[in-house]
């Protein structure tokens, strides 16, 4: 390959395919031709050098292009210095589509010389003294390839770069470790290429290959560490060999090359352990100022960890993200445990850069902070719940994560109490909900959004899952969205915001019909005069307005039975679900962990609705939740003074009087129909009995501001139509093993791209190990590619990602992981293993 073919495919088409957009600056104009032979049909590259006013608007035109998917990538030449300070990019008419894509030069490693010494590195000394002499040409370059290097190495390891010697040394496949056997004179010619190619002696007298390499791993190991470590030596290790400068650019290819390819890695992370615990370099290391940005040895992994917490914990959330930003391809994160540790902080991070910029709320209406709610500050109670998500995944054995999740849970907490006061004066203000009816209310949902589609003459699915947060209802969407025509928008709840009021709010009539009625000592819910306090009461009411074209099943059994009859003039069919609410109450600790099934379930539900017949489909719930960690002390409000005869943990209705920790309104001023008086609710996010983590009855936008979706689904006929399921490829250690020693084993997902496919976007897909039975005995971890709402695992074509599993303690034997389709379950791949835990 000659030099001008290295920088045109190894530097620029790449730059340009990673990001979309390149910006080339050349002030020497030794790039042109370079950069102008990049153009094709789907590459457009601009010469800005022949005018800048005129090509300034052929690239915004071609920008506009990319964006709309009618070019591929974009290429801008300048024949001018890249601009550095924030001055010099004012000044540039460029610098903006630099700042969308990427630039060239961008740091040492462009220039010139070091580009030289990769694409030729086998002659690093030689180039080294071309551009002590003067800066050669690309022909002066090429002209090296002429007289050939290590040819005894090269043909018996049938290799052609300095690079790919050194890796064949070091992690060899089996036909190199033979032909090296075969061949007792190679030995000679290693120790010389070692001596010009990385400027290090070999000490060891051994001529077999491993002796070699057991020192070369040292060598390039510790070198890569000091040269990205901007030169600094751990105190105490100053002998320690270590390779010289003008190797660099050889050590660190090398290094990544090892890191990154599957035939490697797993030898790169046991000699990299190795050499670590033999120089004791997690000790030594302590105290050095810069680690640079590669992640050569574990240890390092640690001690950014740990400098992520102190910068997040500080204050310092940028900075701090910058790290887990860098951190992301880190081999060392191929383990589960770490991952989800790093992932944990990750979350945090997040949580505290929305606590801040959401930190002073002030909404001029009771309907703008209701939408304001729906459409951004719902992304506090996100983070809040994928950090909590996380840290049910994580263990307890890093003080500083625990510091870091103690400092986002109070910045949250603020957050959100500062977001309940601003919404608890306006319900004062204005009653509840909207009145002016821009806004449905909880009662209106079935008349006004189910009973239209009904009468049009469309068999509709109407889905009612209890405890649905608002939040929750976004991520449903934008699951749906990709595949299905679907339409979300807020609801004002029903007070009190409680499962028998809730759920009868969306019956038929509700407007008109429902009811709290004084029954001795209680309030009973009540729909056109009859009780309606469970589903089977709420059910009869249905039918007795809309007779027997109404059906009700669980969702449960929607999506589990093979066979399910719905009678021909059946045109609406219920479907209920209380997973979140019930398990919530019982175990409130685990309800994070069954929201992603959920989520799953209810979209399998919806998928097998269609196939049914239905073609319309509205999800609606009775109710939010708020989900505190645990109480802090002192976290209770008092009950205000008064007859309360229904005490609810966040409410209270019967006769009584306001004071600074409760707000009291009269039952119209809130909506609530029949025979109470007042409505009481505390007024902070607390309840008012202890040991409460979860908790919906109360008055709060988490509580009160609620999803309705209406979607359009697809008949059995038009899912047949689809094109076929992607062909995905699961893989563990490269096959080389079936059992697992970890309880935490990570596993290679894989989509080859193919022709069918190319043009598909990122797909998810749901990952689950079940044991004989088909009990699922193991789910997919946490991690930057698994949707923290589904559980699901997001893959592009052409993709591969590693993927970590978190089985069952309690589980031990033969178990299979299945790839499964999230919307029809279908298996897409599969995978069989076995627990060898003690091995």
């Amino acid at each position: 390959m000659t030099i001008r073919e290295y920088i045109r495919d190894q530097v620029f088409a790449r730059r340009a395919q990673d990001r979309g957009c390149l910006v080339i600056y050349d002030p020497s104009r030794r790039y042109r031709d370079v950069a102008l032979s990049l153009g094709s049909e789907k590459r457009e590259v601009i010469d800005v050098g022949e005018s800048i006013i005129q090509n300034r608007e052929a690239a915004a035109e071609a920008l506009e292009r990319l964006a709309a998917g009618t070019i591929h990538q974009l290429i801008l030449w300048i024949p001018a210095p890249r601009p550095v300070d924030p001055e010099e990019k004012q000044k540039d008419p460029f610098a903006v589509f630099a700042e969308i894509g990427e630039s060239f030069p961008k740091g040492d490693g462009d220039e010139f010389a070091d580009i030289c010494r990769r694409a030729k590195s086998d002659h690093v000394s030689e180039i080294n003294r071309m551009f002590e002499e003067g800066e050669p040409t690309f022909e002066m370059i090429d002209a090296l390839e002429e007289g050939g290097s290590w040819p005894k190495l090269k043909t018996l390891l049938e290799v052609g770069s300095s690079k790919e010697i050194l890796a064949s040394i070091l992690s060899p496949r089996t036909s190199q470790v033979e032909a090296l056997k075969s061949d007792a004179t190679w030995s000679n010619e290693a120790r010389d290429f070692v001596q010009r190619s990385l400027g290090h002696t070999l000490r060891t007298r051994g001529q077999t290959r491993q002796s070699i390499a057991d020192e070369l791993w040292q060598v390039l190991l510790f070198s890569e560490f000091v040269m990205d470590s901007a030169g600094e030596v751990p105190s105490g290790l100053e002998t320690v060999p270590c390779a010289g400068e003008n190797a660099r650019s050889l050590i660190f290819e090398v290094c990544e090359t090892l890191r990154r390819h599957d035939d490697h890695k797993d030898l790169y992370k046991t000699k990299a352990q190795e050499v670590e615990d033999e120089l004791n370099l997690a000790e030594k290391i302590r105290g050095m100022k810069s680690l640079g940005i590669r992640d050569t040895f574990a240890c390092e992994e640690r001690i950014f960890l740990n400098r992520l917490v102190e910068l997040a914990v500080a204050g310092e959330v940028e900075n701090a993200r910058g790290i887990w930003h860098s951190r992301q391809r880190s081999i060392w994160l191929t383990s589960e445990e770490r991952l989800t540790e790093w992932t944990l902080a990750a979350r945090a991070i997040e949580l505290l850069d929305a606590a801040d910029r959401l930190s002073t709320p002030k909404f001029p209406t009771l309907e703008s902070i209701i939408l304001g709610y729906a459409t951004t500050w719902r992304e506090l109670d996100r983070h809040h719940r994928e950090m909590e998500q996380a840290a049910n995944q994580a263990g307890n054995d890093h003080d500083g994560l625990e510091k870091l999740l103690h400092v986002a849970r109070k910045a949250y907490f603020k957050s959100v109490e500062a977001l309940q006061a601003e919404f608890v004066r306006l319900v004062q203000a204005e009653g509840w909900p909207v009145a002016n009816g821009q806004i449905l209310w909880n009662r209106q949902v079935f008349d006004k959004v189910v009973n239209p589609i009904l009468e049009s003459g469309e068999k509709v699915a109407y889905f009612l899952v209890d405890s649905l947060r608002y939040e929750l209802g976004v991520e449903l969407e934008k699951q749906l969205s990709d595949k299905l025509k679907v339409e979300l928008v807020p609801v004002c709840a029903q007070l009190p915001t409680y499962t028998e009021v809730g759920m009868a709010s969306l019956m038929p009539n509700a407007e008109s019909a429902l009811s709290l009625v004084q029954q001795g000592d209680k309030l009973v819910t009540h729909l056109g005069g009859s009780i309606a306090t469970a589903p089977a009461t709420r059910f009869a009411h249905m039918q007795k307005c809309k007779g027997d074209q109404c059906e009700d099943i669980d969702l449960e059994d929607l999506v589990r039975k093979k066979k399910i009859k719905i009678p021909e003039k059946a045109k609406l069919l219920v479907v209920r679900t209380r997973d979140i609410d019930t398990i919530a109450h019982d175990s409130p600790h685990q309800v994070l962990d069954i929201i992603p099934s959920l989520v799953r379930l209810i979209i399998r539900g919806l998928v097998r609705a269609g196939e049914l017949g239905f073609e319309r489909a509205v999800v609606a719930t009775d109710h939010g939740f708020i989900l505190f960690h645990d109480q802090e002390a002192g976290n209770l409000a008092p009950k205000p003074p008064g007859t309360w005869s229904i005490q609810k943990s966040r409410c209270l209705l019967g006769e009584g009087t306001a004071d600074a920790h409760n707000v009291v309104m009269s039952a119209k001023e809130v909506g609530i129909p029949g025979q109470v008086q007042n409505y009481a609710a505390p007024r902070a996010l607390v309840p008012y009995s202890r040991g409460q983590i979860y908790y919906h009855e109360g008055l709060s936008l988490q509580e009160c501001v609620l999803p309705c979706l209406t979607i359009q689904l697809e008949t059995a006929a038009q899912t047949k139509k689809k094109s076929a399921a992607p062909n995905l490829v699961l893989a563990y250690r490269q096959g080389k093993t079936d059992k697992i020693t970890s309880r935490r084993p990570v596993l290679d997902l894989a989509w080859p791209e193919a022709q069918l496919f190319a043009d598909e976007n990122e797909r998810e897909v749901a990952i689950e190990a079940v044991d004989s039975s088909g009990n699922i005995v193991g789910v997919a971890g946490t991690g930057q590619t698994v949707n923290p709402a589904t559980g699901c695992v997001r893959i592009k074509p052409g993709n591969a990602l590693p993927v970590g599993l978190k089985m069952e303690d309690s589980f031990s034997g033969n178990f299979k992981v299945r790839v499964l389709d999230p919307s029809s379950n279908a298996t897409l791949a599969d995978l069989s293993l076995k627990t060898a835990y003690l091995e």
